[in-house]
């Protein structure tokens, strides 16, 4: 009978949970989700960022049919660019600017810093995105750039409470280094955004303007999402799977060609020097597919054999990570006509970072749920395990919705085929809407499952 003495550690893990790995630099948190109860960080503040972000996943699936063949004429059409927005904004930097504030005490063994006035950060970012996202759909320049100054001052809100987290925590693991690094990239690149809205009224960036794309792209996508994204993976493939044996030093020189190859790229692209953008590329297509290995060799050390569903996310995710990083670079150093840009961004926003950011919600949602609606009662009464807030089956289905569809809709829009990438978009945006429901069903209230007859 799983009782609630059991559940004591929603992730099935036993107590205790920091373990020495053989070379890193500190013990690793691999209790199982127990570990994430360490950050303190109260619910008001991660569980918004990571609902809306949820429901930023939703939002691009329901339009992504209705724009996907603009996007093959023009992938700079105002609407694509909305959508585009929604993607990045709306659903991958939401989840995990909540993900972060929660997951940054935990790794860094310290209290969430400068966090005072953490509450005008959720309000302050939600509508400077949704003005931002009204702004390019309707092609006002005005609602972009005062939404893009909110974002501006939320982002600099959410890199002082970082900043000041990670310079003053107890311990700097490895993925710490990424998460400093990743923190810095998105100020520059909601930097950069800011300034591209600017130009868009005052138009004084000139012919500049391509290049600054280019760049601005290199450090969202790559310096802000996936650092980001690659780093708390060795937090929380640890943690969830829990590998107990897996050093750091693989880790730690990735950290090195993946950043040199972020700001090579874009100097290079800034700079319109070929050479730069060659070099800087090979280090990120190193960089990408030693992480690709290395999180393979996590896996194998794994203790909990079976894979669930998030694993599964994640598997699927670092592979398209693994093709989209050198096709890539190859786009961008030799140029590539709409069909292949579309397909990249597909691969990239849905195949590689938005499969992961699903995953990792199917954890940590349910997770703060239960720690606080049914942690207080264990010991007292029977609880809901915690993978129970979650509808297993919906998130299977999900699963294959999107990775069966994700591949047709690349091909059709490298063929260049509308009508069909609108039909594989469609089926897509199901299996986005099925993963969202999912995750905010874990706010519904959940009965005990019922305790097997004696024998």
């Amino acid at each position: 009978m799983e009782t609630s003495i059991r559940q004591s550690a929603p992730g099935g893990a036993p107590p205790g949970g920091r373990i020495a790995i053989p070379g890193a630099q500190t013990p690793i948190v691999t209790s199982g989700l127990a570990g994430l109860a360490r950050g303190g960080t109260p619910l008001w503040l991660p569980l918004p960022f990571l609902l809306t972000g949820a429901l930023g996943a939703a939002a691009f699936g329901l339009l992504l049919p209705f724009v996907a063949p603009q996007a093959l004429l023009a992938p700079d059409f105002p609407r694509v660019l909305a959508v585009v927005h929604i993607a990045t904004l709306g659903w991958l930097t939401m989840t995990i600017m909540g993900a972060s504030l929660q997951l940054a005490p935990v790794i860094l063994v310290s209290p969430l810093r400068a966090a005072r006035f953490s509450r005008a950060q959720y309000p302050i970012y939600v509508v400077g995105v949704a003005l931002l996202i009204t702004g390019f759909w309707m092609s006002q320049t005005l609602l972009l750039i005062f939404g893009g100054a909110l974002v501006v001052l939320a982002v600099a809100h959410y890199a002082v409470i970082m900043g000041a987290t990670l310079a003053l925590g107890a311990t700097h693991p490895l993925s710490a280094r990424y998460l400093a690094a990743a923190v810095g990239y998105l100020c520059v690149v909601v930097s950069l955004g800011f300034t591209a809205a600017l130009n868009f009224h005052y138009g004084f960036l000139g012919e500049a303007v391509d290049r600054l794309l280019l760049a601005h792209i290199t450090v969202g996508v790559v310096g802000w999402l996936t650092c980001t994204l690659m780093g708390v993976s060795y937090t929380l493939v640890r943690m969830f799977a829990l590998v107990h044996t897996h050093a750091d030093d693989l880790g730690r020189r990735i950290f090195l060609l993946l950043n040199v190859g972020v700001i090579g790229l874009a100097l290079g692209f800034a700079l319109g020097w070929a050479p730069l953008q060659a070099l800087a590329g090979l280090s990120l297509i190193v960089a990408v597919w030693l992480f690709a290995y290395d999180y393979a060799r996590m896996l194998h050390a794994r203790k909990r054999k079976p894979l669930d569903v998030t694993q599964r996310h994640a598997l699927v995710a670092v592979g398209y990570l693994a093709v989209v990083a050198p096709a890539g670079v190859a786009a961008a150093l030799f140029g590539a006509r709409e069909p292949v840009v579309v397909a990249l961004g597909l691969a990239a926003l849905v195949g590689w970072l938005g499969q992961s950011m699903i995953g990792y919600l199917y954890k940590i949602v349910p997770f703060l749920v239960w720690q606080s609606r049914y942690g207080p009662l264990v010991g007292r009464q029977r609880v809901p395990l915690m993978r129970d807030l979650i509808h297993q089956r919906v998130a299977l289905v999900s699963f294959w919705l999107i990775n069966g569809a994700l591949p047709v809709a690349l091909v059709c829009a490298l063929c260049d085929w509308s009508a069909p990438l609108q039909v594989a978009s469609a089926f897509l945006g199901v299996g986005l809407l099925g993963a969202t429901a999912n995750v905010l069903g874990a706010l519904a209230p959940r009965r005990p499952a019922p305790a097997p007859a004696a024998a």
